[in-house]
């Protein structure tokens, strides 16, 4: 027959055991801490990753029409010179609002380009 022994434990070694389950109170807590500090930073760059690639693309999308308004104004000033030349601004009258003189007459022919 075994007989069960109980273990009296010295007031030294009791508050060893509560010193060492505060220890790891204090080690939980810090890790949660830390866990959730890392998880916070980690959204927090994935954002700004986010926001910068969005940044770049309207840039980049800005510039396109950049180069698009400016061969607009371009092809504008191009035609500003070409109006203020007598005999363009003739021509283009009669081409794009069959503006005649006195006894001439307009033929207008069907393009390839509008089928009805």
């Amino acid at each position: 027959m075994k007989r069960a022994y109980k273990v009296k434990r010295t007031e030294r070694q009791v508050k060893k055991v509560s010193i060492l389950k505060g220890k790891a109170m204090r080690k939980a807590v810090l890790c949660a801490f830390l866990l959730g500090g890392t998880i916070y930073l980690t959204w927090s760059g994935i954002q700004d990753l986010q926001t910068t690639a969005q940044l770049r693309l309207n840039i980049q999308e800005n510039k396109d029409q950049i180069a698009d308004l400016e061969n607009e104004m371009k092809d504008l000033e191009k035609t500003y010179q070409n109006l203020s030349n007598p005999d363009y601004a003739r021509y283009f009258a009669m081409g794009r609002y069959h503006v005649t003189q006195d006894g001439e007459q307009v033929f207008i022919f069907p393009s390839a380009d509008k089928q009805e």
